[in-house]
């Protein structure tokens, strides 16, 4: 049997030389490298595994996507400086509405890439239900083809975080509660400079239940108070205090994790004007015969899909590779 830690062996030698061959430009570099980081630790850390501990099918015979993760986390917990991958990590190339008649200077495409992963604080056994883990993600929309102003990355969204994960077998109504996740600390900012500075800080409980292959995830957050700017250009101050009435208070997951196909529809809460803040569909499918790299399609229509324009309402359609998803 196939190892399904192997089926996340991401190897992207190929993609990164196409890109940097056809690109030839400083930013994709710097984009590369940041893909390369995490996936090379992750790599690392199947190279000096130790098969006395590692079972060829371990994982395998596992059926449930969802174990499945567990299992793959746990055995690669016992290495040394593992990056083990958190949300989906993606790069896509995508539409995007009225980005040119709000900045003539920018285009209506470009590339929008996600870097996601955490880090394990404590040890996983087989009795270990509670689990804490540092994590990071960077959301980056570039504006790749724009040569005539610098390709400029746009808008990049940094998000550190804490989290303490509660592991569960519980049932409710026919549906297993298969885990709690509380982000006890949850910074996101683009790291701009004042009027284009944006940063808020949260706390958020996250529940994630499953039948056969369906998952539902339900996060509701709570946002930390800042104090008021007396004028837009303080460093010291809320940058953006209107932002849950555009993002709303939460956000509900619909995954589907299929033999090939994963579907996910992700729907924020209601927002000031009473609609839904957003709403997101992502469909994947693996390229080859095995669950690593995926073609991915995803489409937006909201509300606070970065933080630059989180009060202006985007639509965007895009295309691309897949290297981790959700299950």
């Amino acid at each position: 049997m196939k190892n399904p830690l192997h089926s996340m062996k991401l190897n992207i030698s190929g993609i990164t030389l196409y890109l940097y061959l056809r690109l030839r430009h400083r930013n994709s570099l710097i984009l590369l490298l940041l893909l390369s980081s995490p996936i090379t630790a992750i790599n690392s850390a199947y190279a000096n595994e130790d098969k006395d501990k590692v079972k060829e099918d371990e994982c395998t015979p596992l059926q449930n996507f969802f174990e499945k993760r567990v299992c793959t986390e746990k055995l690669l917990r016992h290495q040394p400086f593992v990056l083990i991958p958190y949300k989906p990590n993606y790069f896509i190339y995508s539409w995007s509405d009225n980005l040119n008649s709000q900045n003539p200077l920018l285009k209506n495409h470009e590339a929008k890439f996600q870097i996601s992963f955490k880090v394990p604080i404590n040890e996983h056994h087989d009795d270990t239900r509670w689990l804490w883990f540092l994590g990071y993600t960077q959301l980056s929309v570039w504006q790749m083809v724009n040569s005539d102003h610098s390709s400029p990355f746009r808008d990049t969204n940094f998000e550190p975080e804490l989290m303490l994960t509660r592991l569960s077998n519980a049932k409710f109504l026919g549906w297993n509660i298969r885990l709690i996740n509380f982000g006890l600390i949850n910074h996101q900012s683009n790291g701009k400079s004042p009027p284009d500075s944006r940063s808020w800080n949260r706390s958020y409980v996250d529940f994630l239940i499953e039948r056969d292959s369906y998952y539902i995830s339900l996060k509701k957050w709570y946002r930390w108070k800042e104090e008021q700017k007396t004028t837009p250009t303080d460093f010291v101050g809320d940058d953006n205090p209107d932002i849950e009435d555009y993002v709303g208070h939460g956000e509900l997951k619909f995954i589907h994790a299929g033999a090939l196909n994963n579907i996910t529809l992700s729907l924020r809460d209601i927002n000031n004007s009473n609609r839904l803040a957003s709403y997101q569909l992502d469909w994947s499918y693996p390229v080859g015969s095995r669950r690593g790299l995926r073609f991915y399609l995803q489409y937006f229509n909201g509300y606070g899909e970065t933080l630059i324009d989180y009060n202006i309402k985007r639509e965007r359609f895009g295309m691309g590779i897949m290297l981790t998803d959700w299950l």
